[in-house]
């Protein structure tokens, strides 16, 4: 079974031979490889594109290395305030420029000219950019998606319209796209991941007690995912003043962390045939997305992008639009 999966989702590796790029200011080494894979790809994407708009930007690492490539107007779009005013500090002052936007709220403005582009764009988001591709004629796109359970729906409904299987995927069922079988995981080993998400299923049962039934993978809301890498105390703390909640007593400590040792080594045997969906779920809504862009007259490619040891979300999906045909001679590269 797991054979015929791995050979069912393997997809050919993008390869984009050239020096690597040295990392940018304030830049991880582990993100600059994943930066320096896609910036490659992106590069011969926007030729005779008008612009770049890179979703997600964050510090606005790539949008920066994109710009430092190409003569062409780089926007770099971010919701949260704090890391859109950092970008803006790194930038040169005649690099991008970057806005405050919350896409899926405002909605996400292209032109027939535009090459969009996201890097780890997370669930919702992904498909968002799809669609304002589709929609707006875009010139051309670069995605790489992301945890693709984060949405504000329940269920994610295939994009293609002649998606088949059409399969509408909970978010419990996305979520499981994230489960690695590597030994060493990206930001941590299989043996520390293990005993983060026991602290999960304590930590569920610690605020179910509190204030009633959770919806499995809730008890981790409001807070970033690695803080069930810490102790089991600090976890707990968190969670519940994240509620306004008082913290918790060592009698809730205890009973939470004793009835997870006891339940979880039967809930890890159910991971077993979750591990082989992980990366097959990944697959699917990968071609969705291509699937629904192919419809609305793009020319699609897709891939593995970089090795998982920089990245286990690795999945490329590149396309050009119709009017990418009609644009002309290629964008210069500085």
């Amino acid at each position: 079974m797991g054979a015929w999966i791995a050979e069912v989702t393997t997809l050919r590796t993008l390869v984009a031979p050239g020096p690597p790029r040295a990392p940018g200011p304030g830049e991880p080494a582990r993100k600059s490889v994943q930066i320096d894979a896609f910036a490659r790809q992106v590069l011969p994407l926007a030729q005779a594109a008008r612009r770049v708009v890179d979703v997600g930007s964050g510090h606005g690492h790539l949008t920066r290395a994109i710009a430092e490539r190409l003569v062409l107007p780089v926007l770099g779009l971010e919701r949260d305030r704090t890391l859109a005013r950092r970008a803006v500090q790194l930038a040169a002052e005649d690099g991008p420029s970057f806005a405050v936007r919350d896409v899926l709220a405002e909605g996400l403005p292209l032109a027939a000219g535009d090459c969009v582009i996201g890097l780890h764009a997370c669930g919702e988001l992904g498909d968002a950019i799809v669609q304002a591709a589709a929609a707006s004629g875009a010139h051309s796109l670069a995605l790489v998606g992301c945890c693709l359970q984060k949405r504000r729906s329940p269920t994610r409904t295939p994009l293609a319209a002649g998606a088949t299987p059409a399969l509408h995927l909970p978010r419990e069922v996305l979520g499981l796209s994230n489960l690695s079988a590597r030994d060493q995981g990206v930001e941590a080993s299989r043996a520390e991941n293990l005993e983060g998400r026991q602290r999960r299923v304590a930590l569920h049962r610690l605020l179910a007690a509190r204030i009633g039934p959770l919806r499995p993978g809730s008890e981790i809301a409001g807070l970033n995912r690695r803080a069930a890498q810490g102790s089991w105390e600090a976890l707990a703390r968190a969670a519940l003043a994240r509620r306004g909640l008082s913290p918790p007593t060592v009698a809730e400590l205890e009973d939470a962390a004793r009835w997870a040792a006891e339940v979880y080594p039967a809930q890890r045997r159910w991971a077993i045939p979750r591990n082989l969906l992980a990366r097959a779920l990944e697959v699917y809504v990968l071609l969705d997305r291509a699937r629904y862009l192919e419809e609305h007259g793009f020319t699609v490619e897709v891939g593995v992008l970089f090795p998982p040891e920089f990245s286990a979300r690795n999945l490329a999906l590149l396309a050009r639009g119709p009017s990418a045909a009609a644009r002309g001679s290629a964008a210069p590269e500085r």
